[in-house]
């Protein structure tokens, strides 16, 4: 496999994208990313330079937010992320590229209706602050276990963790630095987990190293991007754009790809 420079011009764009979406609306790294690249190129290899992005994004998330970090929080849905991103990475392991655009497509829309609920819809949000209600040890590895899956198969691991997050907020055991802090964490971890099982499985190859490195400056000037023009821009109204194209972007997906099928 040899490196088609356009391409990678292409990948790097849409990471850029990517990471000025996320800096100005909080999240959209894994969706715009796994929501493009397969567009213009194969979803698996597409999932791949992600990953080692997603590795770099976290991490420099994470750096700002250390100090509100504890460990024993983000063990939790460790522990259930160690059974699935096995599973997940079988699962990878059997799609062809139109089933992987599928499956993309799918949870695309499972996570704006995730995304759109636990955030943006304040009837959603009070109803989770009533229940009063604080997920166990269980729930949060079931979280994990799931996200793994979906991490290791698709790698857009969000929608798991970001119900089990909206608990653990409202019921004010997770502040939303802590929540920043375990969030990025666990998702640093699942992406360096999947980067190392592909690699072990022959799935990374040089070419794409060679790609990920290109598209990595990206992530920081993407996010410096985003930050400076945060507050210009009506953060809610921004929200909703961005999970409208990601509705329409999966769409997109799942259309091209299913009479392929």
């Amino acid at each position: 496999m040899t490196t088609n420079w356009v391409t990678t011009g292409l990948t790097s764009v849409v990471i850029l994208v990517a990471s000025i979406v996320h800096g100005i609306a909080g999240f959209g790294f894994a969706q715009v990313s796994m929501g493009l690249m397969p567009l213009f190129r194969s979803p698996a290899s597409a999932s791949i330079i992600f990953t080692a992005t997603a590795v770099v994004s976290n991490g420099r998330v994470w750096w700002s937010v250390r100090d509100a970090f504890d460990w024993r929080k983000w063990i939790v849905p460790v522990a259930g992320l160690v059974v699935g991103m096995p599973l997940g990475i079988y699962v990878f392991s059997r799609f062809d590229a139109d089933q992987m655009r599928v499956a993309i497509g799918v949870v695309l829309v499972l996570a704006v209706i995730v995304v759109g609920a636990t955030q943006q819809l304040d009837v959603v949000t009070n109803w989770i602050e009533e229940r009063d209600y604080r997920p166990g040890k269980a729930v949060g590895a079931t979280a994990g276990l799931f996200a793994g899956i979906l991490g290791g198969s698709v790698a857009v691991p969000g929608p798991p963790m970001i119900v089990y997050g909206a608990f653990m907020s409202a019921s004010g055991f997770w502040s939303d630095e802590e929540m920043k802090a375990v969030f990025t964490a666990f998702f640093g971890t699942l992406m360096l987990y999947r980067l190392a099982s592909l690699t072990y499985t022959g799935a990374v190859t040089t070419p794409l190293m060679i790609e990920a490195a290109v598209a990595i400056p990206m992530v920081f000037v993407g996010a410096w991007a985003g930050v400076y023009i945060f507050d210009n821009i009506p953060q809610r109204v921004f929200q909703w754009l961005v999970l409208v194209l990601l509705t329409v972007n999966a769409f997109v997906l799942l259309f091209t790809a299913i009479p392929e099928l």
